[in-house]
């Protein structure tokens, strides 16, 4: 369109952008009072999250807005203040909180087992250590001057002794800046044989392995973050960069510290780095892994980077601690880390270089595999075969 008056046209295109300016800034000053954290945030993560916030009310953070679903997880979170502090070797309050949750959902014994004994405890994460009768096997802490660059936090099941040394022999090897440590529940199971005198033999031959006396099955996994997140507070609080991993991954850690090292600071402070996984929903097939009944939670998932390997940072440790207080207990591990880090207005960085479902006919040759990351599963003697042929100084592909 031709404009006989430049001036006039030029006025009412200035007065329209004003206009829409002011609208968005007082729409934006709207969201900002109504669900603003201690930290003047806008509720929910963004790419542009860099420090960890926690709002006191977490609901709009967690998507959990009115109307509310009547599913158990998204009432208890809606109503949750802190999730009780009480001695899990005893019916305290974490049982007592954990029975009485479990008595709003009307189809509970129709629940897998495994599953009902997880939300029946599911408050309760204060266990003590699980130490050998005869002694030694101590943990030592970091010292001032032995501060590890990266911590390896391998979540292991006691029984699991081929895989644990495999990776003792290839990427958790001993090296400048790294240290390596086994997550691992009680060796005394309900079922199957006594692993005590073999785990505690394991634990004075190598000194890393840190047990914990609860029940070792999947739905516990979560218990070994948090009570690393503990431990790291009290034993290990100036780590750079942990890495929480299954035994059955692989790591190229030469590659790994590579790209940890070129990140820019301001990234690397609030890390949470995997393969993510941005738009998954509950899985509502019984008799399946993930299986989630229709009862227990209602929406999707946060963003999240897969259990079977992820980076964080080390300094973010206390704060993820914080978070699981206001944050009601879901049964997977790596969605409830997304949950946390959603808690506190952080999002995960995806890298292509993190493969967790690693398929079992796909080639795992060595020039296939060099400019990874992470694979897995991968078993114990594969593991050591392609670690020998990337330590090869004549590699070429």
């Amino acid at each position: 369109m031709r404009c006989p008056k430049f001036l006039l046209c030029l006025s009412a295109l200035l007065t329209l952008l004003g206009l829409k300016v002011y609208i968005e800034w007082t729409s934006e000053s709207r969201l900002s009072k109504a669900y603003a954290g201690p930290r003047g945030t806008l509720p929910g993560p963004t790419p542009a999250s860099l420090e960890p916030t926690l709002p006191a009310n977490l609901s709009a953070r967690l998507g959990q807005t009115v109307p509310l679903p009547l599913t158990y997880w998204n009432q208890q979170q809606w109503r949750l203040g802190t999730l009780p502090v009480g001695d899990s070797t005893e019916a305290g309050d974490c049982q007592s909180w954990g029975t009485a949750a479990a008595a709003e959902i009307p189809d509970f014994a129709s629940y897998p087992e495994d599953l009902r004994r997880f939300l029946l405890s599911a408050a309760c994460r204060s266990f003590p250590r699980w130490l050998p009768r005869t002694g030694g096997g101590q943990v030592a802490s970091c010292s001032d001057t032995n501060v590890p660059y990266l911590l390896l936090a391998v979540k292991s099941e006691p029984g699991r002794f081929v895989e644990r040394q495999a990776v003792r022999e290839t990427w958790g090897s001993p090296a400048p800046g790294i240290r390596l440590l086994f997550l691992v529940g009680s060796p005394v199971g309900e079922a199957g044989p006594d692993l005590s005198s073999l785990v505690a033999w394991e634990s004075h031959r190598y000194s890393d392995l840190l047990l914990w006396d609860f029940l070792d099955v999947p739905f516990n996994r979560t218990l070994k973050d948090l009570l690393l997140m503990a431990w790291l507070g009290h034993h290990c609080p100036d780590v750079t960069f942990v890495l929480q991993v299954q035994d059955d991954a692989f790591v190229h850690t030469p590659a790994l510290l590579d790209h940890l090292r070129s990140l820019p600071p301001i990234w690397a402070q609030s890390l949470y780095l995997g393969e993510v996984f941005t738009q998954a929903i509950p899985l509502r097939k019984p008799g399946g892994p993930f299986y989630v009944p229709g009862s227990f939670f209602e929406g999707s998932y946060p963003a999240y980077a897969s259990g079977g390997g992820y980076i964080i940072s080390g300094r973010l440790a206390p704060w993820l601690l914080q978070a699981a207080a206001h944050v009601a207990p879901f049964p997977f591990d790596d969605v409830y880390t997304g949950l946390c880090f959603r808690a506190l207005g952080l999002v995960p960085r995806a890298h292509p270089g993190f493969l967790t479902a690693w398929p079992a006919d796909r080639t795992t040759d060595r020039c296939a595999v060099r400019d990874l990351l992470l694979l897995r599963p991968l078993g114990p003697q594969d593991s050591i075969r392609l670690w020998k042929q990337l330590q090869d100084p004549q590699l070429q592909c």
